[in-house]
């Protein structure tokens, strides 16, 4: 297997959670940085370690080609994370349409390695209902089957792969990665906050009876680095780490904030009938739903995703949850947010 050298990157992203820890590595490495905005500074220390922003929006294939002129890797990260039905056109047009923007402009640029940043949510799942106790694991293998359930998120992630693969069979050398529950610091656009909150309502007091695989920011990004270096063309890498159930994790997140451990666990029809009602009503309101339909049945799945394979090709470790959330509140309360 040949392996690659990074020396000048273009990322997608880099204003997010992920994106921003990529680049981070990335420029602490040595690597040129090129990062993709539509205006505004880059957070935290990207400017101070020397990353350079570029003029290159999703829905411009020419400003990505211009973007991508001399650089050796790109790393598409920025990604629309909706999961509300009345927004599945904005969805399409980020992760589905700007994913072939980006594949078509890195073929052209002949960039040497190109890394694609799905989700972990489009590894099919067993869908029957388990036997009590039961938490089936999953890998690569698992071809995605969730179109019947008529999401969004992961269906336009899905459609996103198709577009990366197209770029594959014409020539570009390019993996997809597939992260899982992503915890840690530097969480720009405070996604994760509530969850860190909830604890101290009343919120955290009922928690779905789903599980999660977990993982952390800082070695989802190395493995990003990997897989660019390692990684083999037209693969698929799972990135997770821990897995536990729904009222665990946010048992864990109570400990790592001095809040609430929940004390009931909701069946899954009763969070899918709750998530169902919310939506509709979000949808008559125009405000976005506390809860949603799509993140109500992504809350209640009980399975494992399995990162043997990108622990065997591209080194991927990762560190136990807890000094995930430890660093995690580290950073949300050294930025007032808790």
């Amino acid at each position: 297997m040949s392996t690659h050298t990074i020396r000048r990157a273009f990322v997608t992203g880099a204003t997010g959670f992920l994106g921003y820890e990529i680049a981070r590595q990335l420029a602490v490495a040595g690597v040129e940085v090129r990062a993709a905005t539509r205006g505004g500074a880059l957070p935290g220390e990207l400017g101070a370690l020397g990353v350079r922003t570029v003029h290159a929006s999703l829905d411009d294939p020419p400003a990505l080609a211009e973007a991508m002129r001399g650089v050796d890797t790109v790393l598409h990260v920025a990604a629309d994370v909706g999961m509300w039905r009345r927004r599945r056109a904005e969805s399409v047009r980020v992760n589905v349409d700007g994913t072939r923007h980006v594949a078509e402009a890195a073929l052209a640029a002949g960039v040497a390695r190109a890394v694609f940043t799905s989700s972990g949510s489009t590894i099919g799942k067993p869908l029957g209902a388990p036997r009590r106790g039961d938490v089936p694991t999953v890998d690569e293998s698992s071809a995605y089957n969730l179109a019947a359930l008529d999401m969004v998120y992961p269906h336009t992630k899905w459609l996103g792969e198709e577009e990366v693969w197209k770029a594959v069979r014409a020539g570009l050398h390019a993996v997809v990665t597939h992260p899982c529950a992503i915890f840690g610091p530097s969480d720009w656009k405070h996604n994760l906050l509530p969850l860190f909150r909830a604890p101290r309502t009343l919120l955290g007091l009922a928690v779905p009876e789903g599980y999660r695989t977990t993982c952390d920011v800082r070695d989802v990004a190395a493995a990003h680095l990997g897989a660019a270096e390692l990684g083999r063309p037209g693969e698929r890498y799972i990135l997770g780490g821990e897995c536990l159930s729904v009222r665990e994790l946010f048992g864990r997140i109570a400990a790592a904030t001095g809040g609430r451990a929940p004390r009931f666990t909701l069946p899954a029809g009763l969070v899918v009938a709750l998530g169902t009602a919310l939506e509709r009503l979000a949808d008559a309101t125009g405000k976005p739903p506390l809860l949603s339909r799509e993140m109500a049945i992504q809350s209640t799945l009980r399975v494992r995703l399995s990162s043997a394979k990108a622990e065997r090709e591209l080194g991927y470790r990762s560190r136990p949850l807890d000094a995930s959330l430890r660093d995690a509140v580290a950073w949300y309360r050294a930025e007032g947010l808790l």
